[in-house]
């Protein structure tokens, strides 16, 4: 009986356009979200001497990574949140740091995976965690400690959901039986109109996951991090798959601009083209902007 072939972690998202403005060359090059290994990869194949440092919260993508890098040299692989990459790289001995890849992307191993819980539709318990050992509650959890404005907020900063109040009201008062994606799929479901209701659950959906996950501010703070670590001359490319990601981006960098300390090379996020998104869907939504960090010049 042949094989069975292995399941993609993850299809990595605007591979060229991340080689042309990462340009990893020499030094140590981050990519904070390894996912799958993907871009690593891609990065590791491009002409040059640079080490990388692969660091993943979701210690699936971290096994998955060691699979598809397992023949490079050069390679440290950190289970770890991107906010501690700082203390990874010093602690290791690793600097210069000459460019940083943040892709904020969930991979295709977490939507698919029942288990995982970010699915709306597929059946598995109502989990998210990016990193299932932490001490984080599960979605199922948070949303049963959460009172009735917490999860209001959620909805309407993290998914952006016209029918917010309707469906944080619903969930309150039914969030002891909320314990599946089905439960929630559910819920949300029978409290919008039928042609309203995909989006809405994919909205409902993101916003539980960034809760749970802490995103936005890991975003923020990761951000700072890579811009902070950055040797002079070192680059910073970041891919976004929604607004908010992509909003924290443009703020990240345009603040580093104002103080000197980027020059930001995409004046406009640059998008997949139509060949990526024909052969891959996911990459629609993909932003990518890239800054590099400014050389100091004499001191007068």
């Amino acid at each position: 009986m042949a094989e069975r072939p292995a399941k993609v972690f993850h299809r990595p998202v605007m591979v060229d356009e991340v080689l042309e403005y990462l340009q990893p060359k020499n030094g140590t090059i981050i990519d904070a979200c390894v996912g799958g290994g993907g871009h690593a990869r891609a990065i590791l194949d491009f002409p040059g001497s640079c080490r990388l440092l692969g660091i993943d919260v979701d210690p699936e993508a971290i096994a998955s990574a060691r699979r598809q890098l397992a023949n490079l040299d050069n390679v440290e692989l950190v289970h770890s949140s991107y906010v501690d990459m700082a203390d990874i790289v010093r602690s290791r001995g690793l600097e210069p740091v000459t460019g940083v890849l943040m892709d904020f992307g969930v991979s295709l191993h977490q939507l698919t995976s029942p288990e995982r819980g970010f699915g709306h539709d597929i059946a598995g318990p109502l989990d998210m965690r990016f990193d299932r050992s932490a001490s984080e509650p599960p979605a199922f959890e948070l949303l049963r400690r959460a009172s009735r404005r917490e999860v209001l907020g959620w909805l309407r900063e993290y998914g952006q959901e016209p029918f917010a109040t309707r469906i944080a009201r619903r969930i309150s008062e039914r969030k002891d039986r909320l314990k599946t994606t089905e439960d929630l799929a559910g819920l949300v479901r029978s409290s919008v109109p039928a042609h309203r209701a995909r989006r809405t659950l994919a909205r409902v959906f993101q916003a539980l996951r960034i809760a749970v996950n802490h995103e936005l501010d890991n975003v923020a703070r990761g951000l700072d991090s890579a811009i902070g670590l950055l040797a002079p001359g070192g680059r910073l490319v970041a891919l976004s798959y929604h607004s908010l990601e992509d909003r924290l981006a443009k703020l990240s960098l345009r603040q580093g601009r104002r103080a000197g300390v980027l020059d930001v090379l995409t004046p406009k996020p640059v998008r997949p083209c139509l060949a990526e998104v024909q052969t891959n869907p996911a990459a629609r939504s993909a932003r990518l902007r890239a800054a590099r960090k400014t050389v100091p010049g004499p001191r007068r």
